[in-house]
């Protein structure tokens, strides 16, 4: 249909504002930040739920947007506020560290393993 008036242009594309919505949610995305993959349009929340890797401290996705960091070790990813001791909580970023079974552990506390 015709579109009269708040119009959305994306990838060159003109849509009606209700019906530019999330592929996963089908929320409007009009005015909202949201981002892309595969030429589909998703809300941040459906495209870290969906895409985005898990924080091996707290669980929740770890977007990587806004330019947010995060640490990687191996197989496993934290927020930078999620890297501490897993015995004294002191944050691990920017520090060497001991890893004990799924742990992480500063070098006093992981002195004994």
């Amino acid at each position: 249909q015709a579109i009269t008036t708040g119009g959305v242009t994306y990838r060159e594309q003109p849509w009606h504002k209700e019906c530019f919505v999330c592929t996963g949610c089908k929320k409007q995305l009009s005015g909202q930040r949201f981002t892309s993959r595969d030429d589909f349009a998703y809300c941040l929340s459906c495209f870290c739920n969906l895409y985005a890797k898990k924080c091996a401290g707290c669980t929740n996705p770890i977007s990587g947007l806004g330019g947010t960091k995060y640490i990687s070790f191996e197989e496993r990813q934290w927020h930078n506020d999620c890297f501490n001791c897993k015995k004294c909580s002191l944050s691990l970023v920017g520090r060497g560290f001991l890893t004990e079974r799924d742990d992480i552990l500063c070098p006093e506390c992981g002195k004994d393993i």
